[in-house]
C-alpha cells in the first residue's frame, strides 16, 4: 500500500503543480494548462512507459529552461532588490521542484518497466 502511494506521488504532486499555475493564469480556457494536465492525467491512468518517459523529459527541459529564464530575469533587477530575491527563491523553488519530480517519474518508470 506505502510503496502504491509513493508511485504517485510525483505525478500527482505535479497536476496540484499544474493546477496552481492554471490559478495563478486567472485564465478559464488556458490551453498549455489543459493540454499539461491531459497529458499527467494520462500517464497517470494508462502507466504507459513510452508516455511517461516523454513527458517526464518534456517536463525536464521545460524546467531548466525555466530556471535559466529565472536567473536571467532576475539578473535585471538591482543588486539586493526585494523584488529580485523574492523572483528567485519563488522561481527557482517551483521550477527545481519540477524538475524534482519529473526526473523522479521518468526513472520510477523506467525501473517499473
Amino acid at each position: 500500500m506505502k510503496k502504491k502511494i509513493f508511485d504517485f506521488l510525483p505525478v500527482s504532486l505535479l497536476i496540484l503543480m499544474v493546477f496552481y499555475y492554471w490559478f495563478l493564469t486567472a485564465l478559464i480556457l488556458n490551453p498549455v494548462a489543459i493540454f499539461l494536465l491531459l497529458l499527467l492525467v494520462s500517464t497517470l491512468l494508462f502507466r504507459n512507459i513510452i508516455l511517461t518517459v516523454f513527458t517526464s523529459s518534456a517536463l525536464s527541459l521545460l524546467s531548466l529552461y525555466m530556471i535559466f529564464a529565472v536567473i536571467s530575469e532576475y539578473r535585471e533587477f538591482n543588486i539586493g532588490d526585494a523584488d529580485g530575491i523574492r523572483l528567485l527563491i519563488g522561481g527557482l523553488a517551483l521550477f527545481i521542484t519540477t524538475l524534482i519530480l519529473s526526473i523522479v517519474m521518468g526513472f520510477r518508470s523506467l525501473v517499473r518497466g
